[in-house]
């Protein structure tokens, strides 16, 4: 089985998609301009081994995605988390695979289906874990599927899909805890670094008061980073600033501070596009190292880290709707998302055991933000307790009204809705919306989820209308993008 790589220049740059015929020993392989691509392997990934051998398929700790031939059959890899995720779809000509959704609909022709009222639900299902999101979703012709984190093998016939390898070691101790990720740091560092790379790859950190970016930029210094970024303020009220500047002088990094609010958002349509949520749309404020950069975030930390038993039995259940993160973002401004909580996520129940043990009670603080195995990897790295994990903070952008912030991008939203028949509040009604939302948004968090958790569940449940009008307006106009940078193309897709 070999791959024929058929690059488009105008494509988002870490994006792909291949078509794979059954009987037909190629796969062709659609990439953007910093996918490295041979006969063997296609790979947008930094992963913990040796870049030349391509072993990207036989860890757990790879961050990014890619097909690699093993004899007759091709294993299509999907990141290391469930902040990305590969989609693939069934038509009359065989399978296509990528790692975008809008880029899959472009080479295929399929769309989203208009009348269908429910894929921002369907994509929030990934909070029940592998064993409980929905994988087939609606579309115009053939069937659509999604994969998280597990691998495809394609045997020149059918799919397969098969578990990730579990590198790492049982966590019987907080030393073995902490020499694995410090290990594995400079195993991502070797390989961001590795000999036969076209594009330079940089470290890049999150940094903050809390203790989740906060291991991930002690984690980052182990990779050889240098940089971190802050978000300066909170959702709070009363919670204040939320930058992490002290935290990232104490470890030596260079920080750049970040207003988390702003008129314009570079590619805002990516965000949506994801779940139909803005949640982290703040990052895209960040100035990311060109051309390629490996981003150490602290995502999933409050599952992994925190001093609590979770009854779920699935290590990637997890109750956040922070769904995909930049899953589609990364691709165009060249990131490679690298959430260092999900580094041995599959034994969370261990660390579990050893933040209860005794021996960790010098770095618990018994409250309800107490998180020992990190504060004691963050104090042992040389910040001091004061400067960071004294109370939960929050930077997203979820809370508030669900629409564009960037005038151009609302302006296609309007024009969406308009084209539908349904309502399109201008300008001005919808920044009075976005205050009342902000301010109700407030007194939820401040005053009523302090007592009760119906309130947020209703609202919840209440945004999923607007949820799933942004999802299929973000993913139609990005389908539009993929399909005018594919046109001049010397091959064209079938």
């Amino acid at each position: 089985m070999k791959l024929d790589p058929i690059p488009i220049p105008a494509w988002p740059k870490l994006a792909w998609a291949a078509r794979l015929r059954p009987g037909v020993n190629t796969v062709e392989v659609y990439h953007g301009p910093c996918v490295e691509a041979d006969r063997q392997r296609c790979v947008e990934a930094v992963w913990a081994g040796d870049y030349g051998q391509a072993d990207f398929d036989r860890t757990d700790l790879v961050f990014g995605t890619g097909l690699r031939c093993r004899e007759e059959k091709v294993v299509l890899v999907s990141s290391g988390t469930t902040l990305d995720r590969l989609w693939y779809h069934r038509g009359p000509g065989g399978w296509h695979v990528a790692n975008s959704l809008t880029a899959l609909l472009a080479v295929t022709g399929v769309s989203l289906v208009e009348t269908y009222a429910d894929y921002a639900r369907d994509v929030d299902t990934i909070r029940h874990g592998l064993t409980g999101y929905r994988r087939r979703f609606p579309c115009s012709d053939g069937e659509l599927r999604v994969l998280y984190f597990q691998n495809l093998l394609w045997d020149g016939h059918c799919f397969e899909e098969i578990e990730k390898p579990d590198t790492a070691p049982q966590f019987d101790a907080f030393e073995t805890y902490a020499a694995y990720l410090y290990e594995a740091g400079e195993r991502l560092a070797a390989n961001m670094n590795g000999r036969g790379r076209t594009h330079t790859v940089t470290p890049l950190a999150t940094v903050s008061q809390g203790y989740d970016s906060s291991v991930a930029a002690v984690v980052a210094r182990r990779a050889g980073c240098r940089e971190a970024v802050t978000i300066s303020q909170s959702t709070s009220l009363w919670r204040g600033s939320d930058s992490g500047e002290e935290v990232a002088k104490h470890l030596g990094l260079n920080c750049t501070a970040y207003d988390r609010t702003a008129r314009r958002y570079p590619e805002e349509e990516t965000i949506w596009s994801v779940a139909g949520r803005a949640s982290i749309l703040s990052w895209t404020l960040f100035d990311y190292p060109q051309p390629l950069s490996l981003f150490f975030t602290g995502v999933y930390g409050d599952k992994m880290w925190s001093r609590q038993r979770w009854k779920l039995p699935d290590p990637f259940a997890w109750a956040s709707l922070s769904v995909g993160g930049i899953g589609e973002f990364r691709l165009v401004r060249g990131v490679f998302h690298c959430p260092v909580p999900f580094w041995g996520i599959r034994h969370v129940h261990e660390l579990h055991d050893i933040s209860f043990s005794e021996v960790m009670q010098p770095w618990s603080i018994n409250s309800d933000y107490d998180r020992p195995v990190a504060r004691r990897l963050v104090e042992e790295a040389g910040v001091p307790r004061t400067a960071f994990g004294q109370c939960k903070k929050n930077t997203s952008h979820d809370a508030a009204l669900l629409w564009p912030y960037t005038p151009v991008v609302a302006a296609s939203f309007r024009r969406f809705l308009a084209s539908r028949g349904l309502p399109a509040p201008g300008p001005h009604g919808i920044w009075l919306r976005r205050r009342a939302a902000t301010l109700t948004h407030l007194a939820h968090t401040n005053v009523l989820e302090r007592f009760t958790r119906s309130v947020r569940r209703r609202r919840t449940e209440a945004t999923y209308a607007d949820a799933n009008l942004l999802f299929q307006w973000a993913n139609h106009n990005l389908k539009e993008r993929y399909e005018t940078a594919m046109k001049g193309n010397e091959r064209t897709v079938p």
